[in-house]
């Protein structure tokens, strides 16, 4: 192979950094890149987050491989440091401890994995980041949110995608379900759209709508496609695909007089 085809197809690789304090956890992880996944190009290990930051100030990384609990600074804080710097790059935590994985999706981690580093999950992670075709920096999930907020748009919202962001009219969503650190909406053609958001992030864009309605900690419905309302002890939703959602008990009132119904 000539110099400049292998110059070519290594600058369309993932440019990845691993950072762990441990050198086995950051060995295994390179065995299982190294192995299974052709297009990603480890660029370097750090085993704390000084040198880590160094490494990105530096060097164009595409993913960062990122241990949470780390002697001195911890891989959350690490994330944040990138986002105060404007340095932008995917990020996979990887840890021993699950408390962490609501922070780290606010700082809009990829994905989380729970160590030990399973060799699926780790490929699949990378898969998620191989199909996102532009790389999205805090400054447009940003635009995505202010885009949202701007009243000339009322009857769109902003999604953000794996490949950037797209808009949609309000009228095609007939509910939104909370889904842990994630948002799934359902569309009224029987789709749905998976959102690394959490319910409360659309709660705040819909404030001043009055087409919807969180009825539940993980439920908001489109007005529109509320076929029934059923009052008992435990009060429900009947929405147009015969999906049946409960209203929480403060709910109630507040739902049954949003109908009209005394």
């Amino acid at each position: 192979m000539k110099p400049e085809e292998n110059k070519n197809q290594e600058t369309k690789k993932i440019k990845t950094l691993i950072v762990d304090d441990s050198q086995r956890a950051r060995r295994l992880l390179k065995i299982i890149i190294e192995e299974n996944i052709s297009d990603v190009l480890i660029l370097g290990e750090a085993s704390n987050v000084e040198e880590a930051f160094l490494i990105l100030k530096n060097t164009q990384i595409d993913l960062l491989l990122l241990d949470i609990e780390m002697p001195n600074k911890t891989g959350l804080q690490l994330a944040q440091e990138l986002l105060d710097a404007n340095i932008s790059c995917e990020i996979i935590f990887t840890t021993a401890y699950n408390q962490y994985a609501i922070q780290a999706f606010r700082l809009s981690a990829i994905d989380y994995l729970l160590k030990p580093i399973q060799e699926n999950d780790l490929i699949d992670a990378i898969e998620k980041v191989k199909q996102k075709k532009e790389w999205l920096n805090d400054q447009q999930r940003l635009k995505a949110l202010t885009q949202n907020l701007d009243s000339e748009k009322e009857n769109k919202i902003c999604l953000p995608m794996l490949n950037g962001y797209q808009y949609m009219e309000l009228d095609n969503i007939e509910y939104l379900e909370a889904d842990g650190s994630y948002v799934k909406i359902h569309l009224i053609n029987g789709k749905n759209i998976t959102i690394s958001k959490n319910l409360k992030y659309f709660e705040d864009i819909f404030e001043k709508s009055t087409d919807f309605l969180r009825i539940h900690r993980s439920f908001i419905v489109h007005k529109k496609y509320v076929k029934k309302i059923q009052k008992s002890k435990n009060s429900t939703v009947i929405m147009q695909n015969n999906s049946e959602l409960e209203i929480s008990r403060n709910k109630k009132e507040e739902i049954l007089d949003a109908f009209g119904i005394q």
